[in-house]
């Protein structure tokens, strides 16, 4: 099925997300810069955002930046750094008059964040919290075990000994996202690298070799088809 007959496909995921690998080693292989890997692939996530809104997909989550990539050299967090302070410039130009909420999954108030990223992440989630149409999710500075850690924590402060999974669901970054239905990571990597570990509990997940800045709109219309083929049994058996 071709992009055009994907498009509001009943069958297609509500809730998308990329786990964006390979942007370094595909400009290793070009003799470029890291840098310049790093700019290709901002330039790719901005065209897939606009082509997974295009298919009708409701929730779209990009694992940008983790906790551990703190680790990285100097220079190549820094540059980082201006891309999504550019990135959160641009989602507010192109998204402020239209039906799209920014929900940033991470911690917004770690000083390691340049001060004009924390501000302007916080703005744009303010000024987008009631839109109810095609939400983004850019999950910067964020680690899995450390939100399921920061949820217990408020839980605790409220004084709470127990809760179920849906109660649990609602001190998490994605409480107001749909449920997590296809993971794609990107450069053939098979590690699941702390993401969104309880939202992923039953997503289906796929792995393409091709690097990030290469993952073209044939290879994620290949993706979907191969989503829409599997036979989702949330641990109980069907068909």
């Amino acid at each position: 099925m071709n992009f055009e007959k994907l498009k509001n496909n009943p069958k297609l995921p509500r809730h998308l997300a990329f786990i964006i690998d390979g942007n370094g080693r595909w400009a290793k292989h070009r003799g470029l810069p890291r840098s310049l890997g790093h700019k290709a692939g901002f330039d790719n996530l901005k065209k897939h955002t606009e082509y997974v809104e295009q298919l009708g997909i409701k929730n779209l989550s990009l694992y940008c930046f983790s906790k551990e990539n703190w680790n990285r050299p100097e220079d190549e967090v820094n540059y980082l750094m201006k891309l999504f302070d550019q990135m959160l410039d641009e989602y507010k130009k192109e998204y402020l008059d239209r039906d799209v909420r920014i929900v940033i999954s991470g911690d917004m108030d770690d000083e390691r964040l340049p001060e004009s990223v924390r501000k302007k992440a916080k703005e744009l989630m303010e000024l987008t919290k009631d839109k109810t149409g095609f939400i983004i999710n850019p999950c910067i500075n964020y680690g899995g075990r450390q939100e399921i850690i920061m949820a217990i924590n408020e839980i605790l402060k409220e004084g709470k000994s127990e809760i179920n999974a849906n109660e649990f669901e609602k001190y998490l970054y994605t409480k107001d996202l749909l449920p997590l239905d296809f993971i794609i990571r990107t450069s053939g990597e098979l590690r699941t690298s702390n993401f969104l570990p309880w939202q992923s509990t039953y997503s289906e997940w796929y792995f393409p070799k091709t690097l990030w800045p290469s993952f073209s709109k044939n290879d994620l219309v290949k993706a979907l088809n191969a989503y829409m083929k599997r036979n989702r049994r949330f641990g109980a058996i069907k068909g």
